[in-house]
């Protein structure tokens, strides 16, 4: 019998003049079944650097694990590790995997970060990497969510104005698709100054303007 899995989700990602946006919903779904809906989907993996998780929840929290204990041995070394650097050992550990067992975790997440400028990438299952210029989204309400941000988003866009369009595509991702929801959004902006979380109560005021 097929395992079941906690999945459904819409993450998106927004490159930003000053930075990136990082957001998520909060529903966490096993079939049709809600089953948490306080799911936290976006993860600190530096003061610079979040990530995302779609896909099954127990991959990624494998993933995230093996992640954090690399992390570490940055700071033993006393390195701080850029975006791209974190995007490439995330592949290594999916396309190894997937090389020695051919059962690749069930993932698909967005990283986001600041080093020298805003960065974003999309990792799939068997680890590839693709650097986003402007923006992107996974998971189960991806495609409406695609449909906002390709509508939207202006090159010369802001932080601010990032943070609004993220929750915007999301709010339109939990009108149209059953295993999208939860009580609020995560967001968090990415800039020079470091990652920083959204308080959820900003974030409900915006998304309650929007379902009006």
């Amino acid at each position: 019998m097929e395992k079941e899995m906690k999945k459904g989700t819409t993450t998106v990602g927004v490159v930003c003049t000053d930075g990136v946006v990082i957001a998520a919903d909060q529903l966490s779904s096993l079939g049709d079944f809600k089953f948490n809906k306080d799911a936290k989907k976006v993860h600190e993996i530096t003061p610079k650097i979040v990530m995302t998780t779609a896909g099954s929840v127990g991959d990624n929290q494998a993933l995230l694990r093996f992640l954090r204990a690399q992390m570490k041995i940055y700071d033993l070394e006393e390195k701080e590790p850029t975006v791209k650097a974190v995007a490439t050992l995330i592949s290594n550990i999916l396309s190894e995997k997937y090389l020695y067992t051919y059962l690749p975790y069930q993932i698909f997440d967005l990283l986001g970060g600041y080093d020298s400028e805003p960065s974003l990438y999309s990792i799939d299952m068997v680890g590839g990497v693709s650097p986003e210029k402007e923006f992107s989204a996974t998971g189960s309400g991806m495609t409406v969510a695609y449909g906002i941000l390709d509508a939207e988003y202006k090159k010369e866009m802001t932080v601010e104005e990032g943070l609004n369009l993220a929750v915007k595509a999301i709010v339109a991702a939990r009108k149209r698709i059953s295993s999208v929801g939860g009580e609020n959004i995560t967001v968090y902006t990415v800039t020079k100054d470091g990652a920083k979380e959204i308080p959820s109560t900003r974030i409900k005021s915006i998304a309650d303007k929007l379902n009006k």
